[in-house]
Parts: structure tokens; C-alpha cells; sequence
């Protein structure tokens, strides 16, 4: 099938491509083709998407995931309630110059009670980190989108074709950019490192399920100003890859 399409030289490596490109065949399927994409906003962190708000804590997580709900479409017709989860640990020290933040508790959560009521929970400390919290909204909002849909692909991918959902919705941006942060840290006294991940796409995965999006809807570049910029060179490359070779998006709906 689409596997058959390939030359040498993919952007990805050859079973990765062919992975993300079945999916997105998927999700355009199920969820719209091109003309749903095309009335799908790329969602930027601006204040245009993002209105500012006095409010802190939980009240702000809640505008937060107000505005993402409404965003993808799910405000209305799709019930569910935001939990803030139990104060995670701090950063896990694992050595004198590396710590990883969060160890491995989840930014969120995604479950159907038995009641049938769909429950959203999120880290608290997301709300001092607005790209990764939206990030996870998102992500979690996605599960709740593809529950509703007949299963699709192994179990062993499920998350990663959220991810994509993820995508798919608009905010690629913030899934790519919450992807891997690493920040460097010292003083007269020590110097060390810190890293966190969010989601499970690669980086490289994320800019290349990004500029799929772009083409797809016929607006390439508007991500490149609002990515980080250790992010921009490999999506300007993967925009590039598509433009050269057309035939990889031909065989999606």
C-alpha cells in the first residue's frame, strides 16, 4: 500500500514514514479529509488563541482546557471534567550534574468512569508550564476523540496515533515544542542539567507530522516562527522533502 511509494531518502526512517502516513490515512478517513483540514486552525501560543486570564491554580487550568475543548471542537457534545492530580515529586537527581523533572508520573490522564462520566486529569505544576499544560490537554482531549471511534492500528501504537491526533486537531506546535525540554544550569557552585519529556512522538516525528499538516492544507510555514529553534531547521527540511516529493501525501483522502 503506502509503503510501496517509497524511494530512498525518506525523511523518516523507511517503516516510521510508512507508520505516521497509514495513520494519518486513518485519521483523515475517520475523522475528515482535506476539507475538514483545511478549516482546522494551526493553534499558535498568541493571544488570539489564548486570551489572558487573572485567574491561578485549578481555575486556570480550567480556562486553559476550556479554550483547547473549544479549539477541537468538543465543548458541547463531548461531557467531561478536569482533576487536578495529587502534587507530583520533585525532580528525580540522578546523578551530581542531571536531574529529570517529574520522574515518570503523567502530565494527564485520560479515563471513563463506570458512570459513564469521561474524567481529564492533569500534573498541577503544568500550570507554570503553559505550552506543556496545552500540550497535554490536547493529548488527553484526543484519546477522549478516538474512543468515540471504532479501534484502529495495534495497542502498541496507540499513543503515538494520539499524538498525531494531536496534530490533526492544530496544535502541533505545542506538541512538538513540549516534546523535550533540556536547559543547562550553573552557578559558582555546580553546574548540571536538566531534561524532561511530553508526549510520545520524536521531535523529528512531531515537525514532520507538522509540515504534513501544513501541506496538507496548502499553508506551509507558519509554524517556523513559533517553534524552538533547535526544531525549525528539521521542519523547514521536512516542508522541503514534501514539496520535492508530492507522491508521499498523493495516496492520503
Amino acid at each position: 500500500m503506502l509503503k510501496q511509494i517509497f524511494k530512498p531518502g525518506t525523511f523518516l526512517d523507511r517503516d516510521v514514514e510508512a507508520w505516521q502516513l497509514e495513520t494519518w490515512a486513518e485519521l483523515m478517513d475517520r475523522l475528515g479529509g482535506r476539507s475538514a483540514l483545511a478549516e482546522t486552525p494551526l493553534v499558535l501560543p498568541t493571544r488570539d488563541f489564548f486570551p489572558p486570564t487573572e485567574a491561578s491554580g485549578h481555575a486556570r487550568a480550567e480556562h486553559v482546557f476550556a479554550i483547547v475543548r473549544s479549539l477541537m471542537g468538543m465543548d458541547d457534545n463531548w461531557p467531561c471534567r478536569l482533576e487536578a492530580q495529587p502534587i507530583r515529586r520533585g525532580p528525580q537527581k540522578v546523578s551530581d550534574f542531571v536531574v529529570v523533572l517529574g520522574g515518570e508520573d503523567p502530565n494527564g490522564t485520560f479515563r471513563v468512569e463506570p458512570s459513564g462520566e469521561v474524567v481529564i486529569s492533569y500534573a498541577p505544576d503544568l500550570v507554570d508550564h503553559p505550552v506543556q499544560m496545552v500540550s497535554t490537554f490536547a493529548h488527553e482531549l484526543a484519546h477522549y476523540l478516538l474512543a468515540m471511534q471504532e479501534p484502529f492500528g495495534e495497542e502498541e501504537t496507540h499513543e503515538l496515533a494520539t499524538d498525531l491526533t494531536v496534530i490533526y486537531a492544530g496544535f502541533g506546535v505545542f506538541g512538538a515544542n513540549a516534546a523535550f525540554a533540556f536547559e543547562q544550569h550553573g552557578d559558582a557552585f555546580s553546574q548540571g542539567w536538566t531534561s524532561q519529556r511530553s508526549g510520545y512522538l520524536s521531535p523529528r516525528s512531531w515537525v514532520f507530522g507538522l509540515a504534513v499538516f501544513e501541506t496538507l492544507r496548502g499553508t506551509r510555514g507558519e509554524a517556523q516562527a513559533h517553534l524552538k529553534y533547535d526544531l525549525r531547521a528539521p521542519y523547514r527540511e521536512a516542508l522541503k522533502y514534501l514539496v520535492k516529493r508530492p507522491e508521499v501525501l498523493s495516496a492520503l483522502p
